[in-house]
């Protein structure tokens, strides 16, 4: 069972977000509790303290949840896992890394339509909310079939810290896996694909921490080229595995890769 928290809001990208969890359903058990923040327009003391504020909060917190209800209501055939919503008042990202932390996740998704902008992606991952997570989280930014997964490699990476943190998850999801190393060059016009990867360094240290995780891969390949390009080749995979937090410099390409890569992003 992987208990996952849905950060959900009457929108697109959280119908999105909800469908995709139902075909992760269908590979394993899961419990999919969604959350919804009504965060106020007035971010000061404005209302007071006390019973004034309480009725106030609880107000706004009612009016989100008839509009996340029907969310739900309209999402729950695609996805029968989905719990009722949780629907809290206060500023969103201490409200859900609250959840987080008490509710003892082992997942956080939430849906963010593809905008293909690097700088908004470098925001969402550097956030408050993604650097302080307890646990890994899915980016889904489409609705794409989920029948195979990406493990992205890349220079620098430390391959038995991004096995720790997958693993659980992976060997749950029991589909098949893939490594990908990543060599984004900005001069290179045409995407290069090496089959095998065998003679770069990075591919066989995670090679071999897969292997110690007793994960089964089905192959792999080194991808030498534009990022943009790099992102294009990504979009054949359901899930896009990559250690991001904490690892990766301001200015990485990676940064460009996943920005342009219109598939959900596993983010640990």
């Amino acid at each position: 069972m992987v208990n996952i928290l849905v950060s959900v809001n009457p929108d697109l990208a959280s119908s999105i977000a909800i469908r995709y969890a139902g075909q992760i359903s269908q590979f394993m058990e899961i419990a999919l509790q969604p959350i919804h923040v009504k965060e106020p327009e007035q971010k000061d003391n404005l209302f007071g303290t006390g019973w004034v504020r309480h009725t106030w909060e609880q107000a706004l917190a009612e009016k989100g949840e008839e509009e996340i209800n029907l969310l739900i209501r309209t999402e729950k055939p695609h996805c029968p896992a989905l719990a009722a919503p949780r629907v809290v008042v206060g500023e969103r990202e201490t409200e859900i890394l609250r959840e987080l932390q008490i509710g003892k996740y082992d997942l956080f998704m939430e849906g963010v339509l593809a905008s293909f902008d690097e700088a908004d992606f470098k925001k969402l991952v550097s956030s408050k909310l993604y650097q302080n997570a307890p646990c890994p989280a899915i980016v889904v930014k489409n609705l794409v079939s989920l029948q195979k997964v990406a493990l992205l490699s890349y220079e620098g990476l430390e391959p038995a810290k991004f096995m720790d943190d997958v693993t659980d998850i992976l060997r749950q999801l029991k589909l098949p896996l893939e490594v990908i190393h990543l060599v984004p060059r900005k001069h290179i016009k045409d995407l290069e694909v090496n089959e095998g990867g065998q003679n770069t360094q990075e591919f066989n240290n995670l090679v071999d921490a897969i292997g110690k995780k007793g994960l089964n891969l089905e192959k792999g390949q080194v991808l030498t080229g534009h990022p943009k390009d790099i992102a294009d080749y990504l979009s054949r995979y359901g899930l896009v595995v990559c250690a991001v937090r904490n690892v990766l410099d301001k200015k990485s390409p990676i940064y460009t890769v996943l920005a342009f890569t219109p598939s959900p992003i596993f983010i640990c």
